[in-house]
């Protein structure tokens, strides 16, 4: 994937649906497969409803990560269309 390297800021999509700033840390393959340090908004990126909170859980979110600002996300793949637990490029202001 052209412009894919270890440092680029991206967006991940978190499982609200919301698009949040990601760095990659590191590239396994040429089709997007990668590592994430997602930045949160801290505790106003927490989720509020039970429902929620298990959505995040269930995405393989630690609920204390995300409040204190940063997650570690492994193995996220690329998606073309934003979907939640994937990543793409940021969209053009």
């Amino acid at each position: 994937m052209d412009g894919l390297t270890e440092g680029r800021i991206v967006h991940y999509v978190m499982p609200d649906g919301k698009h949040t700033p990601a760095v990659v840390v590191k590239v396994w393959n040429a089709s997007g497969l990668v590592n994430l340090q997602v930045f949160t908004d801290g505790s106003n990126a927490l989720p509020y409803t039970p429902e929620e909170k298990e959505q995040f859980r269930n995405n393989g979110m630690d609920l204390e990560a995300v409040k204190h600002g940063h997650v570690w996300m492994t193995s996220r793949s690329f998606s073309e269309e934003p979907k939640p637990g994937t990543w793409h490029w940021i969209e053009k202001a």
